[in-house]
């Protein structure tokens, strides 16, 4: 131990002068690090208050659902063996007042609720039943409302309104209600009612098609064991078309979008720790070929393989702990900071905290990486010998002798460090699979890059030497022996491949969240309308400047066959499933499939087709009905059977406004009577002006707002993608940074060459010339195996790691593709340009 003391000390004395070229080094740690800890931390929280609060997010310890009907009394009594129940109905209805119209997300409440929490209302006392607040008075029952919706019917505390065509009393305003983060996305403007109130409804039809009610019934398990209670609930149910849900399962759409932004985080933070150890790399390989003069000094003045490794292991360690430790400041912060944004979006508290866990992982998966792709530089320090003070100085360090680490018990510490790195890893994402894959493809990509520039190398050097001589001198100085062009493109290799994984997440996630949402949101939509009064949209829409207008034809049926079998006889998946076997539902046939629509499978049919009955379906509706393209289902339309083969399924997004679970062919449908569904689109900022013309000039057609309602979920998931974009962004910008500190691999050998090639002749424009193009070459021969690298790997984590639609941006990557080579090749040039352009004999003396 008395050694090591000293020897630790004049390794970190030697590295004080040279602190500046480890910058990239230090801050490629600590951008990877700081995702990790960032997103683990966050992922944490949720975690926590999932754990601790359960009860009150799910307003029971289970829920069950569906969407088709009430449950029966002998399902109730079921139920209530398990313990206290409360029912609970989700629905969208309109709200209108003599002042307008408005979208209402309706929930209506049994006794008893909620059973756990509480709802938050100015005007509901502590402590009071919400059941006694609404009850019905002067012939009425109660409303409680959200103030947006109070300001936008022109209503006050005590005023009528309509739900469904049935007058409601508003007896106050509506902050929140406890289980509202399990409702997940809902269209609409809140409003609480009783269950009672929601009996008298007369109209319960949604303004939208394909939006019904959603029968919920929480359970307080008398036993208190969840997973008991959620195993036998399931057990029971879950034949009979009923969702049965815990706590985490019920969190919504909103939470499985942050899931995926959290995988994403993770996927990056742990490609951008691979691409920070490149950086330590290249850092350090740099780094110790020009300090092997000093290493063959030490070593002939006594000291041994050991005291050359603990020299500049030090140096590592040191590099690596101010790294890391930025890193964990600046990803427990941002995480800290950004905790009630996220907590107010997914609906769940979330107390800022910090959580030692997730930052020692972090922590740790930083050092570790830091160490893996050092010590192959440190083990070619300790090959070093005197002998080299008598030969000429800055050239390469010696290679590693692959074949005599891996005979030796010096691999071991690469071992290990590889497998804490995977243990870590596993911490990290709780996820095996995603973990070999990622070193997997890591190993892959390292050895295609070397094995593709070795090939290069080797077809250059086949080739005759003519053309003009800075293109030849290019060339050769790729494949000569001894030049540290291979060492170069792997890590410019991998830095470009991990840019375009990142690239490919971020656009596939944008997708994602965004969905339909890059085409115009309607700002008003009208049901059951007929030909002339859609003749009168359409001419008021030409004169009076409306952005876009779009008329469906809508009719209701009843699918009553599926495959031939009693559609009563199927056992249903899901809440769209169980919706479309809940009666008459909306139907609608189309000619083009709707530009908010994407296919999943199966093709759409021709604008002129007529063929045989055809029907698309919903995406969710494959897995939810368990059928497949090809398969039929008969449907009952005005007392008639229509049987229609599945031609494709198709996902949308309600940012796009309006569609239907299921849309049929041309011919098929037409011979039926059918109302026509319109929705309109207000130029922006001229969405007022357009409501008050409407209801002029249509007095008879009743038109409701959905804009507002589709821009907030348009919103939330565009907080999403800018911080997907961001992300991907600094990871983007942390591999220039690495690709720009490749560049240090071997600067001292190529201002050698450049003294040596100015003193028998060359000027400096040749000089700066050669390099620029070898290094453009070497970068354009990176990037061809990094974008098919890139793009497969992307393909892989988007399709079986993200679970969403692959798709890329070939335009961004072509422009990220053309900045890194741009970058690579000036840069190139500039590494020689002190050696171009300075008077040789000082150069040499330094050399």
């Amino acid at each position: 131990m008395g050694r090591i003391w000293p020897a630790i000390r004049i390794g970190l004395l030697d590295m004080r002068g040279d602190l500046r070229r480890f910058l990239l080094l230090v801050v490629c740690l600590a951008v990877g690090t700081a995702l990790i800890s960032g997103v683990n931390s966050v992922g944490t929280s949720i975690s926590h208050a999932i754990d601790e609060g359960a009860a009150e997010i799910m307003g029971g310890d289970i829920e069950l659902s569906r969407a088709d009907r009430p449950a029966t009394p002998d399902e109730v009594a079921e139920m209530e063996k398990l313990g206290q129940v409360v029912y609970v109905v989700d629905t969208n209805l309109r709200a209108e007042s003599f002042d307008g119209e408005a979208f209402a997300d309706v929930t209506a409440v049994d006794h008893g609720y909620p059973m756990f929490g509480s709802i938050v209302s100015p005007h509901l006392p502590a402590g009071e039943d919400i059941n006694e607040l609404l009850k019905r008075q002067d012939n009425a029952y109660g409303a409680l409302i959200d103030p947006v919706l109070l300001d936008q019917l022109n209503l006050a505390p005590g005023d009528i309104m309509g739900i469904g065509g049935t007058q409601f009393s508003v007896r106050g305003t509506l902050t929140r209600i406890p289980d509202a983060a399990v409702r997940g996305f809902r269209l609409g403007i809140p409003v609480l009612i009783t269950v009672d109130g929601f009996n008298r409804i007369s109209d319960r039809t949604s303004p939208l098609p394909g939006l019904g009610s959603w029968y919920r019934y929480k359970v307080k398990l008398t036993s208190g064991d969840i997973d008991a209670g959620l195993a036998s609930a399931t057990e029971q149910f879950s034949d009979f078309g009923w969702t049965v849900r815990s706590a985490r399962d019920g969190l919504g759409q909103m939470v499985r979008y942050y899931d995926l932004f959290m995988r994403f985080l993770v996927i990056v933070g742990l490609g951008s720790l691979l691409i920070g150890g490149v950086s330590v790399w290249t850092g350090m390989r740099s780094y110790i070929s020009e300090r092997s003069s000093v290493i063959a000094v030490m070593r002939s003045i006594g000291a041994g393989r050991s005291r050359v490794f603990l020299h500049f292991f030090s140096q590592v360690a040191a590099l690596a702990i101010v790294g890391v430790l930025i890193g964990l400041v600046v990803g427990g912060g941002i995480a800290w900071l950004l905790l009630p944004s996220i907590s107010g979006a997914v609906g769940i508290s979330l107390t800022p905290a910090i959580y030692p866990q997730p930052l020692l992982v972090a922590a740790g998966a930083g050092l570790v990486t830091a160490f893996a792709f050092a010590y192959l530089p440190l083990q070619q320090a300790q090959a070093i010998r005197p002998v080299l003070l008598f030969r000429s100085k800055g050239l390469d360090a010696p290679p590693v002798d692959w074949k005599a680490l891996l005979l030796s018990p010096q691999v071991v510490p690469l071992l290990l460090a590889i497998l804490a790195f995977f243990f870590l890893a596993w911490l990290m994402t709780n996820d095996i699979a995603l973990v070999l894959a990622f070193g997997a493809a890591s190993a892959i990509a390292a050895i295609l890059f070397q094995g593709f520039i070795r090939l290069v190398q080797w077809g250059l050097s086949k080739l005759p030497e003519r053309g003009p001589r800075i293109i030849r001198h290019a060339l050769r100085s790729i494949s000569a022996a001894g030049q540290n062009a291979a060492a170069v493109a792997v890590s410019a290799g991998m830095a470009l491949a991990m840019l375009i994984v990142v690239l490919v997440m971020q656009a596939n996630l944008q997708r994602e969240f965004l969905g339909a949402s890059a085409f115009d949101a309607p700002t008003l939509v009208g049901s059951d309308l007929f030909p002339d009064e859609i003749e009168d949209l359409e001419a008021l829409a030409a004169e009076r400047g409306i952005g876009r207008f779009v008329a469906t034809p809508m009719l209701r049926g009843a699918l009553t066959q599926i495959k031939g079998t009693p559609a009563d006889q199927i056992r249903t998946r899901g809440p769209e499933a169980s919706f479309l076997l809940s009666g008459e539902v909306p139907l609608t046939y189309r000619e083009e499939m709707p530009s908010s629509s994407r296919l999943v499978a199966g093709n759409w049919w021709p604008e002129d087709y007529a063929g045989e009955p055809l029907v698309s379906l919903h995406q969710s509706l494959r897995n939810g009905l368990g059928v497949d393209i090809g398969d039929t289902l008969t449907f009952e339309i005005f007392g008639e059977p229509v049987t229609a083969t599945i031609a494709n399924f198709r996902d949308y997004s309600w940012q796009g406004g309006i569609d239907f679970l299921a849309s049929f062919a041309p011919g098929v449908l037409e011979a039926y009577p059918t109302t026509l569904f319109a929705s309109v689109t207000a130029n922006p900022g001229q969405e007022e002006a357009i409501t008050r013309l409407l209801a002029a000039e249509l007095p008879d057609i009743r038109f409701i707002s959905v804009g507002d309602t589709l821009k907030q979920v348009t919103d939330a998931l565009g907080q999403l993608s800018f911080a997907a974009t961001l992300v991907g962004g600094l990871a983007v910008g942390n591999g220039l940074l690495v690709l720009v500190g490749s560049l240090s691999t071997g600067r001292r050998q190529r201002e050698a060459d450049t003294v040596i090639t100015k003193v028998l002749g060359a000027t400096r424009f040749d000089l700066l010339a050669t390099a620029f193009i070898q290094y453009f070459l070497l970068a354009l021969l990176a990037a061809i195996p990094a974008v098919v690298l890139g793009l497969l790997v992307g393909r892989v984590v988007s399709g079986l790691m993200l679970e969403v639609e692959f798709t890329y941006r070939p335009d961004v990557i072509a422009i990220v593709i053309g900045l890194a080579i741009s970058i690579t090749a000036l840069l190139g040039a500039m590494t020689i340009l002190r050696a171009a352009t300075a008077r040789p004999a000082r150069l040499l003396r330094d050399l």
